[in-house]
């Protein structure tokens, strides 16, 4: 993929996507959503929708790689012109890419240190003995087997481990009060409970190698903070304690010095804080009905930003645009007229296909705008016949239209480097005559 190709993608995907994200985050607010539960659950499929959907093509794409266009009744294939280069000086996609994929290992080299770190707090701390009694009846309340232990590296109690999880508390926890010791015990257990870690390692990936996307930089955070609105409700339904845990929140991050990996499922920093402290302290409920009307409102509104980012930047040249006023794209000029595989004739005039496919561009190389006729604002079309041998090969080039010599040159010049996939008359390949046209034109 040249500069050429990979350009129109990617402004595609990006606003397509950024037109998503805005109108995921404004949404919430509009129709009030503010339960904790409702919440982790709409971003979680916000994420997703914002990765994904501007992926899915929303219109029905032929299998040829360049539209169709028909000029004084020769079908022709429509080639991009050179008012976008296929490349930019210094500029090189697999450099691009390079650079993509290094900063992604980094983030995922970090990620490795973390979990890394947290094995090793895992074997060096020590169970913590002896074993309160208030935690003891919560932990075979929950029916979990979850050993806990102090260790003198951490500063805040962190959930750790998948398959044999653990809850590993710092040594600041033997000060609490027992009250405030079986609510920050509760608050790991749930999280072992509801199986957070996976999750929470899901996501940290994604956030490294996808860290160029808005979408997870903005959304991650509000996952984040919904899990730890849920379980703090949680763990205050289940020990009762309310206030308590509200002091307990309060001493274990507000003491802490030492920053915690990103794969931990702690309490989250003090940026968050306030906002689950205001929670806690308010726990606003939502009703069946505005949790319904926010699901419509999400399948109506998701949909219809999708069609119109779509619409906006939809680079399927099939449909038909308005030719009016200079542009950087080759345009449809007619639609393609029905059947019109039938029209293509093989070299061999002995070849009688039942079923005959188009020949596929496979490399393409822009036309270079010749400098003087750029000087002079020369813009035209220049339409040629060529042979697309069995090959896959551009032969035998023939100029039938053109508006200027200069532009002519450059043309033939262009498409005589070009290879396809060859036609196939009932599944073998098959030389034929096929017409392209290339616009040059000036913004």
């Amino acid at each position: 993929m040249n500069f050429h190709d990979a350009v129109p993608a990617a402004l595609s995907y990006a606003f397509q996507s950024g037109l998503l994200l805005v109108a995921g985050l404004i949404l919430p607010r509009l129709v009030r959503l503010r339960h904790p539960r409702a919440l982790l659950v709409y971003w979680r499929v916000l994420l997703v929708v914002v990765l994904l959907l501007p992926l899915a093509p929303l219109d029905h794409i032929g299998e040829a790689s360049l539209p169709y266009m028909t000029i004084k009744g020769l079908e022709v294939e429509a080639a991009l012109n050179t008012a976008l280069p296929a490349t930019l000086p210094g500029l090189n996609l697999n450099v691009i890419f390079l650079i993509i994929a290094g900063i992604a290992m980094l983030g995922l080299a970090r990620l490795g240190l973390g979990i890394g770190y947290l094995n090793r707090c895992r074997h060096a701390a020590l169970p913590l003995s002896p074993t309160p009694v208030q935690v003891s009846k919560l932990r075979d309340r929950l029916g979990l087997e979850v050993p806990f232990l102090v260790s003198e590296r951490l500063s805040a109690p962190l959930t750790y481990g998948w398959l044999r999880p653990a809850v590993i508390l710092p040594e600041s926890f033997r000060s609490l009060s027992a009250d405030q010791q079986e609510g920050v015990a509760g608050h790991e257990l749930l999280h072992v409970q509801r199986r957070d870690w996976p999750k929470t390692l899901l996501e940290e990936l994604l956030r490294a190698i996808l860290w160029f996307h808005p979408g997870v930089w903005l959304i991650l955070p509000r996952i984040s903070l919904s899990r730890e609105q849920v379980v703090d409700a949680d763990t205050v339904r289940l020990t009762g304690k309310r206030r308590q845990y509200l002091e307990a929140l309060w001493r274990v991050i507000c003491t802490s010095r030492q920053s915690i990996t990103a794969v931990a499922v702690p309490f989250l920093g003090r940026r968050d804080l306030v906002d689950r402290v205001v929670w806690l302290q308010k726990e606003i409920s939502m009703s069946k009905t505005r949790i319904a009307l926010t699901v419509i409102a999400f399948a109506l509104v998701v949909p219809a930003v999708a069609v119109f980012g779509a619409s906006v930047v939809n680079t399927d040249t099939r449909s038909d645009p308005a030719l009016s006023g200079p542009s950087s794209h080759a345009e449809r000029e007619n639609q393609k007229p029905e059947k019109s595989e039938d029209k293509l004739r093989t070299t061999s005039a002995d070849s009688i296909c039942r079923e005959i496919t188009r020949p596929v561009v496979t490399e393409k190389i822009n036309p270079k705008y010749p400098e003087s006729a750029r000087k002079e604002k020369v813009m035209g079309v220049v339409v040629v016949e060529t042979v697309i041998t069995e090959e896959g090969i551009v032969d035998d080039i023939r100029v039938l239209e053109s508006s200027d010599e200069r532009l002519s040159s450059a043309a033939v010049e262009a498409i005589d480097q070009w290879r396809f996939e060859p036609a196939l008359c009932d599944g073998a390949p098959v030389g034929v005559y096929y017409n392209l046209t290339v616009k040059f034109h000036l913004e």
